[in-house]
């Protein structure tokens, strides 16, 4: 009976400590952040090539801003900061599209809050 009593006990705790995430340090939040916008990193990579379509010198900078939210570890509040960013207003939006709704997982006991800057630059034509 003790056996099971004790069983029961650590796999509740175990239940609490999965059901109530992780707590990472700056460091590993960031690197995990960073980790997970760059599955998406195709997709932003189509956005740039579609602005090449219509400018071949087309370059700059995105600034995104957003919230990992603490229960789910979905992004959101993903915004354009408009100090940090270059580039033509359609980019801006297609980044925003393709980052939002990402999930941190597992999830994070703390809120985060972070920024990511994408760089752009057209390459030079190749000389024949």
């Amino acid at each position: 009976m003790r056996t099971s009593t004790i069983l029961c006990s650590l796999f509740a705790a175990a239940m609490a400590t999965a059901c109530s995430g992780v707590k990472r340090d700056a460091e590993t939040y960031r690197a995990d952040t960073r980790t997970l916008l760059e599955t998406k990193n195709s997709a932003v990579k189509d956005c740039y090539d579609q602005q090449l379509v219509d400018d071949q010198n087309v370059g700059g900078e995105v600034l995104v801003r957003f919230k990992v939210e603490k229960k789910t570890g979905r992004l959101y509040d993903v915004a354009v900061d408009p100090a940090g960013t270059q580039a033509p207003e359609a980019l801006q939006q297609c980044i925003v599209r393709a980052i939002d709704g990402l999930v941190l997982d597992p999830v994070d006991r703390r809120e985060g809050v972070a920024s990511y800057k994408y760089t752009f630059k057209a390459n030079p034509p190749k000389q024949l």
